[in-house]
């Protein structure tokens, strides 16, 4: 298994919480390089966790986490550490796209690992990967499919 890209599915999500949050700090450090100004829209679980952050809404839970913005482009993006996008989050992308996205400000998907610069992917591309993945759960039950970004 490549836990670059899946992570380790068998820890607990306290397990997951103890450790940092490396596709963020991988996108924060690409978006200086590229000098993006970068603005924290989202939760960070790791600095700053809310507490019973579970019992909020899930399109509270789901706001991307940051918008950035280069001279006229603006971007509201969502970094995932891992290729694993979450059944439940899909279900609910076309709510997510409603809120957050806009023609001019678009949602796009930030995968980043270690070792290589982030990839990039649109929410239509992300439904697509996603309707070519094949379901697979935590041991908690959650089902997750891991995406092929090539």
């Amino acid at each position: 298994m490549d836990t670059a890209t899946t992570g380790n599915a068998k820890q607990s999500y306290l397990e997951r919480q103890a450790v940092t949050n490396t596709g963020e700090d991988i996108f924060i450090e690409w978006a200086i390089k590229e000098k993006w100004n970068i603005c924290r829209l989202g939760f960070d679980e790791k600095n700053k966790n809310v507490d019973n952050f579970f019992k909020l809404n899930p399109l509270i839970r789901n706001i991307p986490d940051f918008i950035v913005t280069k001279k006229d482009k603006i971007r509201v993006i969502n970094v995932k550490g891992t290729a694993n996008i979450k059944e439940k989050e899909i279900k609910i992308l076309p709510k997510i796209v409603e809120i957050y996205s806009s023609f001019d400000a678009p949602l796009v998907y930030a995968f980043c690992f270690a070792g290589r610069k982030p990839i990039f992917k649109k929410v239509n591309e992300i439904l697509e990967l996603w309707e070519q993945g094949q379901n697979q759960s935590w041991h908690d039950g959650v089902i997750y499919r891991k995406l092929n970004l090539g």
